[in-house]
């Protein structure tokens, strides 16, 4: 990989050549008439910087956070941290109280989301509700 300094226009003129989920490495290849690379790693996909983007040989683009985020439950406390400083905590119910899971669940995934939460990242938070015996059922 290699850094180049460009101007904002043509920041802009990529960007708007760019599709949905694409990095630039996709963009300049289209434009450049090359071949797709087999294993893209770039550090900022077109209107998001909260994930990085890469494509495996077999299989589709995948996401990963660069914001690492931690939780864990403590004191009857759920606990959400990110790296960048945002952390909340949520007092739980009872494991018999499912309304009151829910409301803690909705809760906690919103925050995850604000902050930037890979899709991951939002399991996890459910991962460590169900890990302690919160569950949920549909």
């Amino acid at each position: 990989m290699r850094n180049i300094k460009i101007t904002e226009e043509v920041w802009q003129a990529i960007a708007s050549r760019g599709k949905f989920g694409e990095i630039e490495d996709d963009v300049l290849r289209r434009v450049f008439e090359l071949p797709p690379s087999l294993m893209n790693t770039g550090v900022q996909t077109l209107g998001r910087s909260e994930v990085s983007s890469y494509r495996t040989p077999s299989g589709p683009r995948r996401s990963i956070a660069l914001n690492r985020m931690s939780t864990y439950i403590g004191r009857n406390q759920l606990n959400i941290e990110f790296q960048g400083g945002a952390a909340y905590s949520w007092t739980l119910p009872d494991r018999t109280d499912k309304v009151g899971i829910r409301a803690i669940l909705d809760k906690a995934i919103s925050f995850a989301k604000e902050n930037g939460a890979s899709l991951g990242q939002v399991n996890a938070v459910r991962k460590t509700m169900t890990d302690q015996g919160y569950h949920l059922t549909k």
